[in-house]
């Protein structure tokens, strides 16, 4: 392993950045190497750290960050730069005037300010030159990422890495300043422990439903025995069976190491190849694969202890970090990629979890003729419920669904009783007015979303409505924790935008001291996705006098931008 590099110019923004990180993993792996049963994140510091907009960290420094905040006993997992801190005193004109922020009363706001004395933290975030091979013209990194793969094929992509610095919330006077905002921040970072993960039960829905229908990139097994491994030559996990653990968290820690180690197979990530047990390359390796699975695990609310045989490598990696931080910095690009190739499928699976516990019911058959009812009536009076659906089942015409008719429950009426239902129907019978039989089809979540995606929400019920919201909810939630939704305008204006689910709009405004002012609104139009409704947000500014660039040139004007770049410019990657 090469040694400290020398730099006659003295350390460079990176390198002072390394040996920040190099020095908090050195204490933490010293820690644990005076107690390997220590977890790498304590319980209370294991929330995911954001910005103040409430974006979080990539892997790397969400890593380095968690462990800042334990050193110091940072209890809020929120960090931001000195701009940000200073922005928070103003507002900006169109002209690009600050203007000091006051309360209602007229009354300038107390300033927020980072305390005396108090150092920051460095992040890294990674940026990108894409240029055309041909002709050496640039274009913007969102711009090559909508190309296909074949025209991507004609750029060439440079990432340069730069190091921004930050400051958690408790080295500013923002609770006492704004405590409001302050209050705002806690409630938005409070630690949810996943739900279904039970010590005695041993159950976290996601990653066993991956075991049990072979969902993960290679099979896992579980086996009688006492051996947790990966095997690259079988490329297969294999673990001892749950009842062989002391708990839940032993064991879904243990799981969560070996498809680490699985992550850098040939074909994925290119990170393993076969190594002598004990050897350098080895104990980088088990390295990785500790880092990753606990930063994995913390993001489920998973206490994660070091594996009992990766501690003998405890004093090797301190060795090899006191040598060379370059090292380190290796290290956790690749616990960044392997962390979020399992994170990424475990969310995947637990989605597909909630849609498939979570049916819809769509009235195919509504039987009220005296005729019809008649017939069902005599296996009801029987008691014969089976034979009832079967015998309903005959009178579905095959149609597919009908948006109108699709609800959230079956019941929807006043005296509606469900008679039957199995993974497929149900069977809703009303008692009034002579009697009444509703055979419902079920549809999973997936299936109606799909359905929303083609035919729109134009003639759909309620439920169906307010799913639609919910899913750009969420889709949109997931655009702003990569990228916040933001417009440049030509007169020099940024405007964000927000869905408002209440409203189903997106609302265009600008944000001061973390408050929205809506300048703007847009019904939502569901037969397009998020994008192509910020395009059509794009269109409708551009139109509006108020955007529109008068220079000193006559026709000089420049076309508005939809930006998805970090508002904050605090690391965040």
């Amino acid at each position: 392993m090469a040694g400290k590099r020398y730099n006659p110019d003295g350390p460079s923004a990176e390198e002072r950045a390394l040996e920040r990180f190099t020095e908090l993993m050195i204490k933490k792996i010293s820690s644990i190497k005076g107690d390997w049963k220590k977890p790498w994140f304590t319980e209370n510091f294991m929330a995911w750290p954001k910005n103040l907009s409430g974006r979080e960290y990539n892997g790397m420094n969400a890593l380095m960050l968690m462990l800042l905040c334990e050193e110091n006993s940072y209890k809020l997992p929120v960090f931001c730069t000195f701009q940000r801190v200073s922005g928070l005193n103003y507002s900006t004109d169109r002209q690009g005037n600050h203007k000091p922020l006051t309360d209602a009363n007229g009354e300038r706001l107390p300033q927020v300010s980072v305390l005396k004395g108090e150092k920051s933290f460095p992040v890294f975030i990674t940026t990108f030159t894409v240029v055309d091979k041909e002709t050496k013209e640039k274009i913007k990194m969102e711009d090559y990422r909508k190309l296909s793969p074949e025209e991507q094929k004609k750029y060439s992509v440079y990432p340069k890495l730069n190091v921004h610095n930050v400051f958690n919330v408790a080295q500013t006077n923002l609770r006492e300043a704004r405590p409001e905002l302050y209050e705002k921040l806690c409630e938005r970072n409070n630690l949810k422990r996943p739900a279904s993960l039970d010590d005695e039960k041993m159950a976290f829905a996601p990653l066993d439903e991956m075991i049990e229908k072979k969902l993960w990139v290679c099979p896992i097994s579980l086996e009688h025995q006492d051996s947790a491994y990966y095997s690259i030559a079988k490329d297969a996990i294999v673990l001892p069976e749950k009842s062989q653990f002391i708990n839940g968290e032993s064991f879904y820690g243990t799981l969560l190491h070996e498809m680490t180690h699985s992550t850098g197979a040939e074909g994925r990530l290119d990170r393993i190849k076969p190594a002598a047990f004990g050897s350098k390359e080895y104990a980088r390796e088990e390295l990785v694969a500790e880092l990753g699975s606990a930063l994995v695990a913390s993001q489920y609310g998973i206490t994660k202890t070091i594996k009992e045989d990766s501690a003998q490598y405890l004093g090797s990696w301190l060795d090899v970090l006191k040598e060379s931080p370059e090292f380190l910095k290796t290290t956790l690009f690749d616990v960044k990629k392997a962390s979020s190739m399992i994170a990424q499928r475990i969310d995947a699976v637990a989605e597909k979890i909630e849609a498939k516990a979570r049916p819809f019911y769509c009235s195919v058959a509504f039987l009220q003729s005296q005729d019809d009812t008649a017939r069902l009536d005599a296996f009801k009076d029987k008691g014969d419920f089976e034979g009832l659906l079967n015998e309903a089942t005959e009178y579905y015409d095959g149609n597919g669904m009908d948006e109108m008719y699709t609800y959230r429950y079956p019941a929807q009426h006043t005296h509606d009783n469900v008679l039957i239902e199995n993974e497929k129907w149900a069977l809703v019978y009303n008692g009034s007015v002579g009697g009444t039989y509703d055979l419902m089809l079920k549809y999973s979540e997936e299936e109606v979303r799909d359905h929303i995606r083609r035919y729109g929400i134009g003639r759909a019920s309620e439920d169906v409505k307010n799913f639609a919201k919910d899913m750009v909810a969420k889709e949109y939630l997931s655009t702003v924790k990569v990228r916040s939704p933001k417009f440049e305008m030509p007169t020099g204006d940024i405007l964000c935008a927000y869905y408002n689910r209440l409203s189903d709009t997106l609302d265009i405004g600008t944000v001061v001291n973390g408050k929205f002012t809506e300048r703007h609104s847009f019904a939502y139009d569901h037969d397009k996705d998020l994008t192509g409704n910020l395009q059509n947000v794009r269109t409708a500014l551009e139109a509006m006098p108020e955007y529109q660039y008068r220079g000193d040139v006559a026709g000089e004007r420049v076309n508005p931008q939809i930006d998805l770049m970090d508002a904050d410019n605090d690391g965040n990657t």
